[in-house]
């Protein structure tokens, strides 16, 4: 279990990473060639990782035919993410993203979790809920400091 929470805090680490990144790299190449730099340099990375790892899976065209179509879209659903991501960070500090990145999956995922289960767990909405009244204290808090300090100067 402990090597799976490491797992998630690592990924968590890459993410933000990642986020700042793509930011620079979208002033320095634009959106739409950031975004294609980027996902370039991931499909390079995964071909050579499938190559050493021997998996010729994907060379048998009627192993395609086995994989619903809906497994194909993860790529799409990421280059969303990521365009999006790029975009809002221009607006918003690096750390209100990732928090509301968070309560953005947490409240998907509590759907899906009501969804799939056909009923709504009360302590997860709250857990949600007061995900987001946070951010919304944090920017209350935040906005009034930075006018604040805008009006001494």
């Amino acid at each position: 279990m402990l090597f799976f929470v490491l797992l998630a805090a690592v990924n968590g680490f890459v993410t933000v990473i990642n986020k700042m990144i793509n930011l620079e790299a979208k002033k320095s190449l634009g959106t739409i060639n950031g975004t294609l730099i980027n996902y370039l340099e991931a499909t390079l990375i995964s071909l050579v990782i499938v190559l050493l790892l021997g998996d010729s899976r994907l060379a048998d065209l009627s192993h395609w035919s086995a994989v619903p179509l809906v497994h194909l879209l993860g790529g799409v659903f990421g280059l969303v993410a990521m365009v999006l991501t790029v975009i809002a960070m221009e607006r918003v500090r690096v750390s209100y993203s990732t928090i509301i990145l968070l309560a953005a999956q947490l409240g998907t995922g509590f759907v899906l979790d009501a969804v799939a289960a056909g009923k709504i767990v009360p302590l997860k909405l709250i857990g949600l809920l007061i995900v987001i009244a946070g951010i919304f204290l944090d920017q209350m808090a935040t906005g009034r400091s930075t006018e604040a300090l805008q009006k001494q100067e």
